[in-house]
């Protein structure tokens, strides 16, 4: 073999030997735009996830609220969120529309500043536990209204089934806010429901 033979072969082995810095820069480029795709899409689903735990965490506060309603006295209950006209010897009693958190806030472990619902609940230290837990280190506020334009209107039904049922449900919307009020993360969930009598339980 030749000496220009062997330079010849070394020639076209050194063509073949590797990428060009071009080829380098395409896979790099294409790497990072693909990267950055993958990136944005997992912040999206992690950012979405966290938000749909924090409204099922608000729905269930939301229905924890409705059951602990449901648990107490419902004449007592209507009568505070209603009223009662005056009859007889009974005074007329001007109903309340809404209970809410900010009205209800506990002192303690064992004490609440929650006079104002006290003829309506049987412990208002419990009550004020339950409308404004903390979760996750979150504090959320928990507001029960009482629907009276749609009670109304199932009360003055011309469906007998939906007016005989209304003297034994209270409709009522839950609203559950977390303590970021007033910013803009601020989040709020409502749940309606109805607070059910006993007797149809």
């Amino acid at each position: 073999m030749s000496w220009t033979d062997l330079r010849n072969r070394s020639r076209e082995r050194s063509k073949e030997a590797g990428f060009t810095l071009i080829e380098v820069l395409a896979a790099i480029v294409i790497l990072s735009i693909v990267s950055l795709v993958l990136t944005s899409y997992f912040t999206h689903a992690l950012s979405y996830s966290k938000s749909n735990q924090s409204k099922t965490v608000m729905v269930n506060l939301a229905r924890n609220a409705l059951f602990y309603m449901e648990k107490q006295d419902f004449e007592e209950l209507e009568i505070f969120l209603r009223g009662r006209p005056a009859t007889g010897s009974q005074p007329e009693i001007i109903g309340h529309p809404a209970i809410q958190a900010a009205s209800c806030v506990p002192l303690t472990q064992t004490t609440a500043d929650c006079s104002a619902y006290s003829t309506a609940v049987s412990d208002v230290t419990t009550l004020a536990k339950v409308l404004n837990p903390t979760i996750n280190n979150i504090n959320y506020h928990i507001d029960i209204e009482y629907q009276s334009s749609l009670h109304t209107g199932m009360i003055n039904s011309s469906d007998s089934i939906e007016k005989a049922t209304a003297e034994y449900l209270l409709p009522v919307r839950i609203r559950v806010r977390d303590s970021n009020q007033g910013t803009t993360n601020a989040k709020e969930t409502i749940v309606e429901g109805y607070i059910t009598d006993e007797q149809i339980r």
